[in-house]
């Protein structure tokens, strides 16, 4: 249903009835020709401009102008004015440029004209063509004022089309990011584990318990955590059952599991007052793809993670002891890039000056 000033189409029907009603009675009292006839026939296209304007604004200007002829109207293109505005509105005009150029100066010389006239003072006897003159000017003005605001209606459906656009590629590419960051990290550990598992089966059996149970608790951590995106991405309103999300609370589990690996990590958090939860969830998922980097590329031994929160800010640094080398953006440091933008924040992934790699990331907030 389209509205217009707050109003819906069947309350503005209802408008122009009303005032259809007051030009009728208007007609009727200063017509001296008809005026019967004539109140009723640029009555009834007013009435009903907005579901048919294109046959209303023909049967308005045959009865103005008829009207006109037999001196029976004062008023003569008025009504069609109004009428006009609509289907200006409601037609997109299929004009070439330089047509639509001569129709808008051929109406602004007559605009000029009556303005001249009225400031020079139309000679007797030229009342009529002033009218006329008017009349012209009013459709001008109309036609002018439907085709702005239709452009303008336009131009703002564009905008929230692209907004709307942009609101879903974000959306898409926060949830390619926790997919990426939840399967990534977990398979990671999970592949870790098997290989160890093999490598071990047949000369230390009982170390084989130990990785299938480090598989067993990350396959189903992240199944857990692609039950909680797939939740959200249901569209029924049922309620889903939601775990809480992942933050600062869960890295000690994280390190746990990254331990199971083989790697030494030592986690420091020295945060004075809670996160706000987005920005504890952005920090859980940096240092998850940190680690998930630490175990399938850097064949380090140890590797450290130090939060610390200041005033507004937080920042998370993560060093290894491992090959180090040159910065190979994949997913991950893609990944992390964005995060750290969405919050306007810094961040910075490198080789150490005394081996390994790390990355350091400052995330501001409000």
């Amino acid at each position: 249903m389209s509205e217009e000033y707050g109003l819906s189409r069947r309350q503005l029907i209802v408008a122009d009835c009303v005032v259809a009603a007051g030009y009728a009675v208007l007609v009727l009292l200063t017509s001296s020709t008809g005026p019967g006839l004539v109140a009723l026939g640029l009555a009834l296209p007013i009435a009903v401009r907005r579901i048919w304007p294109v046959p209303a604004f023909a049967v308005v200007s045959v009865m103005s102008a008829t009207a006109y002829v037999v001196d029976a109207l004062h008023d003569p293109l008025l009504a069609a004015a109004y009428v006009l505005y609509v289907v200006a509105l409601t037609r997109s005009s299929n004009r070439p440029l330089s047509s639509r150029r001569l129709i808008g100066l051929a109406g602004a010389v007559g605009f000029v004209v009556l303005l001249l006239a009225m400031v020079a003072g139309a000679p007797a006897g030229q009342a009529r063509p002033a009218l006329v003159l008017t009349g012209i000017a009013a459709l001008y003005g109309a036609w002018v004022l439907g085709q702005v605001v239709r452009d303008r209606r336009a131009a703002a459906a564009r905008a929230a089309q692209v907004l709307a656009e942009q609101a879903v590629a974000a959306e898409r590419l926060r949830i390619a990011r926790e997919l990426h960051d939840i399967v990534a990290h977990s398979m990671g550990l999970i592949a870790v584990k098997a290989g160890v598992a093999n490598h071990v089966l047949r000369v230390r059996p009982e170390e084989v318990s130990d990785a299938l149970s480090v598989i067993e608790s990350t396959s189903r951590d992240a199944l857990v955590e692609l039950r909680h995106m797939l939740g959200l991405l249901r569209t029924s309103d049922e309620p889903v059952d939601l775990a809480p999300p992942a933050g600062l609370a869960a890295l000690p589990d994280l390190v746990s599991r990254v331990e199971s690996t083989g790697v030494q990590v030592e986690l420091q958090v020295d945060v004075p007052e809670p996160l706000p939860e987005a920005v504890g969830l952005t920090v859980h998922r940096i240092v998850q793809e940190c680690l998930t980097n630490v175990t399938k590329h850097a064949r380090a031994a140890r590797c450290r993670i130090a939060i610390t929160g200041a005033a507004n800010a937080v920042q998370l640094e993560v060093s290894d002891d491992g090959a180090g080398g040159a910065v190979v953006e994949g997913h991950g440091l893609i990944g992390i890039r964005e995060r750290v933008s969405v919050y306007g924040g810094s961040y910075r992934a490198g080789p150490r000056a005394g081996g390994g790699f790390e990355v350091v990331v400052r995330l501001p907030y409000e």
